[in-house]
């Protein structure tokens, strides 16, 4: 079956541009002009990916995110279409869960490569059904689920995958230039302050549903751990 992905955005140019862009690939593509036409098309029908512009009238990009997180489907990965230099938007939309981001003007094949790595990626994670248990959470990759007392932690897919390697490797030390290369891939150019903020942000989601074993230790200088199980 071919991979669904949503276009979102105001700019009906833009909107045709993606769609010239990613038709050579074969994906099934679907838009929205808005947000509010967005959150109907995303309650109703399931899709891949999204492509979501931030700067749109009304409903923006980063409440659409938002709402896509917290309410209707925190699963779905999200690429970001941001203007060039705008870091602290960058930085902001990661904080609510966007997987990757692509600066306009972009180039075609940039684009068709961010959506296919962020795809194959997710692909990648839906194939490891076996679920597992460490330190009391219960892993399930089959549905990108991680539990603790039933209770589901909130995590975008790029929130589970890295917390599923750490993980799945338990006493393995994994520096924040490697996971940025595993999980982000070879061809992301952003600095490796991002594997901070989504550890950050799993940690806050533990903390939500009530665990307090601090899971994910920081090896100082390098980057992160879970260790092995006393």
């Amino acid at each position: 079956m071919n991979d669904r992905i949503l276009l979102v955005d105001d700019e009906q140019e833009m909107r045709k541009l993606l769609r010239v862009c990613l038709t050579p690939y074969s994906y099934l593509l679907d838009e929205a002009s808005n947000g509010e036409e967005a959150i109907d098309k995303i309650s109703a029908d399931f899709y891949d990916l999204i492509l979501l512009d931030i700067m749109m009238p009304e409903v923006d990009g980063f409440e659409l995110l938002k709402t896509l997180r917290e309410h209707l489907d925190n699963k779905t990965p999200v690429i970001l279409l941001t203007a060039l230099g705008d870091t602290e938007r960058i930085v902001e939309g990661l904080k609510l869960g966007a997987d990757d981001y692509l600066v306009k003007p972009f180039e075609p094949k940039e684009l068709a490569a961010r959506v296919e790595s962020v795809i194959r990626r997710t692909k990648n994670y839906k194939s490891k059904v076996e679920s597992f248990i460490v330190k009391d959470l219960v892993f399930q990759p089959s549905n990108y689920n991680i539990s603790f007392n039933n209770k589901i932690l909130p995590l975008t897919k790029k929130e589970f995958q890295i917390f599923y390697r750490l993980a799945s490797n338990r006493g393995k030390v994994y520096s924040r230039d490697h996971l940025l290369e595993l999980e982000w891939g070879m061809e992301y150019e952003g600095d490796n302050r991002t594997v901070d903020t989504h550890v950050k942000n799993i940690r806050e989601k533990l903390k939500a549903v009530g665990y307090t074993d601090a899971i994910i230790e920081t090896v100082w200088g390098i980057g992160y751990k879970v260790p092995n199980e006393s």
